[in-house]
């Protein structure tokens, strides 16, 4: 079973690019139990890792170039290994067959190790439970990195504090004023009951943060036409109704073609489920989009408890705190912010609506302590005018909490700070 999930693998990395940005996310070499096929999956690692192609003739040319085509290693089995791999679709799956394996192996040498010194009578006793633990640490390579002391890094920290700190500021004043903008390696909850304006808000953040740098916009509610709808209302001013009905004015035509080449330019990605759902396909994105860029993408997650998993879990709220604890490593690790909405949790029947608090994220807990900031949003209806928006700062890392008070122009599908906002128009309209 695991030769033959070998194979697979070995075959999707070989025809799909996209298969092959999956697994490296998975696999190691080392995971494959069969020497040969390590052999396979090394060369395609580096040529994955100089982004080069990792089809079938780049493989073997690889393999060539380092001495390792031979035997029963050659050509004709990289070509079969291609040939008996219907579709690459399925290649996180058997990917995630081997390194079920693979830690099966860990585990068992590991213990035939510590059985090995715990019998070796030579060794003093108190060195025997050390010996054993580092046996079983080895079972993750991460565990066997080495340590730093301060002194090997601090002077390097306080060199740093002269260059001005990496934020990329949001649309409004008045929140820039509470968490300074997003910072590289930061996660960011942005979280509201639905319909009440999270897609607004993270899509008008994603737009701002795009004039920066890349962006992936990551809908898994709505697909990418809807967002590029809310996305023309908000940049043409155009009433987000007539854009969904296709009933557009001739002035509505001429305000869309105005800012079209405002949006097109932008390094902006939106992809929707039907592309990806699970986090190792986010990643496999964010790669794709760093290798056109040539620069990490901030990631947007619309919303986060939508997100599924790519094996088994125990319950839900375990399932969530992964995907949470999984983004906030992936932001450190592509040096990022990285923006996740999520839901709220349904209120109780008859429980009077109040304004949010952290306990109100819907489904774990977890996801208030990965955040660096979290932003609850409240949206208070008005009479005869634009709805009031409430960004609540629950929780900051790096600075102070407290709210921004915005005025939420559903119209237009956009919010805006109150000395932005022109009373004079009827803004009252619903967006997600």
């Amino acid at each position: 079973m695991t030769s033959d999930a070998e194979r697979y693998v070995l075959g999707a990395v070989m025809l799909s690019r996209p298969a092959c940005d999956e697994v490296s996310e998975i696999l190691q070499p080392a995971d494959m139990a069969t020497p040969m096929h390590e052999t396979i999956y090394s060369a395609v690692r580096r040529l994955h890792d100089r982004d080069e192609p990792t089809d079938v003739v780049a493989v073997a040319d690889e393999l060539i170039r380092a001495g390792a085509l031979q035997g029963n290693l050659d050509a004709a089995y990289l070509h079969t290994l291609t040939s008996d791999v219907p579709t690459a679709a399925n290649a996180a799956y058997y990917a995630g067959i081997v390194l079920a394996q693979s830690k099966r192996r860990r585990v068992s040498s590991a213990v035939e190790r510590a059985r090995s010194i715990a019998a070796d009578a030579t060794i003093a006793a108190d060195d025997v439970v050390e010996l054993v633990r580092e046996a079983f640490d080895q079972i993750d390579a991460s565990t066997s990195q080495g340590v730093e002391a301060i002194g090997d890094w601090y002077l390097e920290f306080l060199g740093s504090l002269d260059k001005k700190p990496s934020y990329t500021a949001t649309p409004w004043y008045d929140l820039n004023q509470l968490i300074y903008g997003f910072r590289d390696g930061g996660m960011y909850v942005i979280a509201a009951d639905t319909g009440n304006g999270k897609t607004v808000v993270a899509l008008q953040i994603a737009r701002a943060l795009a004039e920066e740098r890349p962006v992936l916009y990551v809908s898994l509610e709505m697909g990418r036409e809807e967002i590029a709808a809310r996305l023309a209302a908000q940049t043409g001013q155009v009433f987000l109704g007539a854009i969904n009905r296709h009933q557009l004015a001739k002035t509505d035509w001429a305000a869309l073609n105005a800012h079209r080449a405002e949006i097109e330019r932008l390094p902006l990605a939106i992809v929707s489920s039907d592309e990806v759902s699970t986090i190792p396909q986010i990643k496999a994105k964010v790669r794709s989009m760093a290798r056109r860029y040539k620069r990490n993408p901030v990631v947007v997650i619309d919303y986060l408890q939508l997100l599924a998993s790519h094996g088994p879990v125990e319950n839900r709220q375990q399932e969530v705190a992964g995907f949470s604890r999984s983004l906030k490593l992936a932001a450190q690790q592509w040096n990022v912010p990285v923006v996740a909405l999520s839901q709220f949790r349904r209120p109780q029947a008859g429980q009077k609506k109040v304004e949010p608090t952290l306990h109100d994220l819907r489904e774990s807990g977890q996801i208030a302590n990965d955040a660096d900031v979290v932003l609850l949003l409240h949206r208070k209806p008005v009479k005869a005018a634009a709805d009031e928006l409430k960004i609540i700062v629950a929780k900051n890392r790096q600075g102070q909490t407290g709210e921004a008070q915005l005025v939420f122009q559903g119209q237009f599908a956009r919010v805006l700070s109150k000395y932005q906002a022109r009373e004079d128009i009827d803004f009252k309209g619903d967006a997600a």
